[in-house]
């Protein structure tokens, strides 16, 4: 029998999901990437997990273990937390993105009052991260480090608004589309990145990136966008903020000849609907 206590809680709709490693082909041939160690949270909360041991497709992306937690509940002071976990060890993108290690960690807070959710990154990391074979070292945004490391009230990591996400994303946006002035590919950077560079965030979505740029050396960078001729363009820890919901993705790849399709490492999200 439901009690008063419980009553007073109302209601609240969990959403959180994660998977380490997805998408799709196009060339050489059209196919689906079976999607790696896939789980859903249930909209009561609660914890759950998956597993995928070795995984290889084509010579195209492998890995040697991924493994994905998620996890929702409702706190004490009736506020809601929310953890989502993907991790990918030893990754092989077409001999060219390479990896010891790749771990996605999105910390969800949705305030008591049911207001527009808050977020963290703390644990994220690449382990080992090669491009073209060669060590190279993610540069992170210093904002996004800093709230990673420093600790709220209650000992947990502080969190970021959308806001506050937009304002880094935004510094992000204008640097990328500028370094791609006058190339031979330019209208895509604006054209991707352009709803970003505005004067005021004009809807409640904001899209940032963990990662600043990387150590000098090939190949070239601009910002997160990591391009490299005859394989594609490779984005690296996007984090995208709407009202009621929070995307974080290690890797997405967008192939290109002569092999073509998408693939994203370690994509987590959640969110959740209440009825305040």
């Amino acid at each position: 029998m439901q009690t008063e206590k419980d009553k007073a809680k109302g209601f609240y709709s969990f959403r959180a999901d994660a998977n380490a490693l997805g998408g799709f082909l196009e060339q050489p041939d059209r196919k689906p990437i079976p999607t790696l160690a896939p789980v859903s949270l249930p909209c009561v909360g609660g914890f759950t997990t998956a597993r995928s041991e070795a995984f290889t497709l084509d010579n195209i992306v492998s890995c040697s273990s991924a493994y994905t937690r998620v996890s929702g509940q409702e706190n004490a002071d009736r506020s809601i937390s929310i953890l989502v976990t993907a991790v990918v060890e030893g990754l092989n993108l077409l001999d060219v993105v390479e990896a010891d290690r790749v771990v996605a960690k999105l910390w969800i807070v949705i305030p008591r009052d049911r207001g527009h959710l808050k977020v963290s990154t703390a644990g994220s990391r690449f382990e080992g991260l090669r491009l073209q074979g060669r060590p190279r070292e993610p540069e992170w945004n210093p904002t996004l480090q800093e709230w990673a490391t420093q600790c709220d009230e209650q000992g947990g990591a502080k969190v970021a608004t959308a806001e506050q996400i937009w304002q880094i994303g935004k510094v992000q946006a204008v640097r990328v589309t500028n370094a791609y002035v006058g190339r031979e590919n330019a209208a895509w950077a604006k054209n991707r990145f352009k709803w970003m560079t505005k004067d005021a965030m004009s809807n409640s979505s904001a899209l940032c990136s963990l990662v600043d740029g990387f150590a000098t050396g090939k190949p070239e960078h601009c910002g997160h966008v990591v391009e490299i001729p005859g394989f594609g363009r490779f984005f690296f820890g996007e984090l995208l903020l709407t009202a009621d919901s929070a995307q974080l993705v290690s890797i997405r790849a967008e192939l290109g000849c002569p092999v073509k399709g998408k693939i994203t490492i370690n994509c987590v999200g959640g969110g959740g609907v209440s009825d305040f």
